[in-house]
């Protein structure tokens, strides 16, 4: 009997060891589980920021490139292009006018000698703005209107608003998220999406605004 009861000991202690083993070694597994999914969720919001940072940038630099163009376009009109064919030929085709100074205008002697005076010069509008270093050095015209790393366009409007009595000219131009990011993790692109809607009305970037007299983009 008592030989018995040993015995009945001795199997209840190999079995709880057993069974904290057993737990030991799940739990183990758990926390392996715990840290790789951390590990993994976390590289992959680095791996998305990066990346999208980077399609930001050129996207940002693009628009704004574009938005030099408007501006010109619009000091000529009085209105802003509502396609990229017509501010592209502008760009090409069209010549800015200005004001060329030679000599010393404030000086009343070279004037009266005719060594100083100013002029009307008309000159193509891309050379202009290049001159002026309003574009980027990374500016190409030709793929301008091309949205980084797709072979889809930006987006581009134009029209007009009545502030005061008076009509004012307004351009959009833009790229949504889903097109922009259109490879990259789904969840954090709606992320992306969700955030630009709430804090622009616009789930993408966007610089100018068609329905108000702002030039300035949603990311400023």
């Amino acid at each position: 009997m008592f030989v018995n009861e040993i015995f009945t000991k001795y199997k209840l202690i190999e079995m709880n060891k057993n069974l904290k083993l057993g737990i030991e070694v799940v739990l183990a597994v758990v926390i392996v589980v715990l840290c790789y999914t951390i590990y993994h969720t976390v590289n992959v919001d680095i791996e998305f920021g990066d990346e999208k940072a980077k399609r930001q940038a050129a996207a940002i630099t693009k628009l704004q490139d574009a938005r030099e163009l408007q501006f010109a376009y619009e000091s000529k009109y009085s209105k802003y292009a509502d396609n990229w064919d017509e501010l592209i030929r502008f760009a090409k085709e069209d010549s800015l006018e200005f004001t060329k100074t030679i000599g010393d205008i404030e000086d009343s002697v070279e004037v009266a000698e005719g060594r100083a005076w100013q002029e009307k010069v008309k000159i193509p509008a891309f050379e202009k703005l290049q001159s002026d270093s309003l574009l980027s050095e990374s500016f190409s015209l030709e793929d301008l209107s091309r949205v980084p790393g797709t072979d889809k366009t930006f987006e581009i409007a134009a029209s007009t608003i009545t502030s005061g009595g008076a009509k004012i000219p307004t351009f959009q131009m833009g790229v949504l998220w889903d097109v922009l990011l259109y490879d990259l993790n789904h969840q954090l692109v709606v992320n992306s999406k969700e955030y630009s809607r709430k804090t622009s009305g616009y789930e993408g970037l966007r610089i100018g605004k068609i329905d108000e007299a702002s030039t300035e983009g949603n990311w400023q």
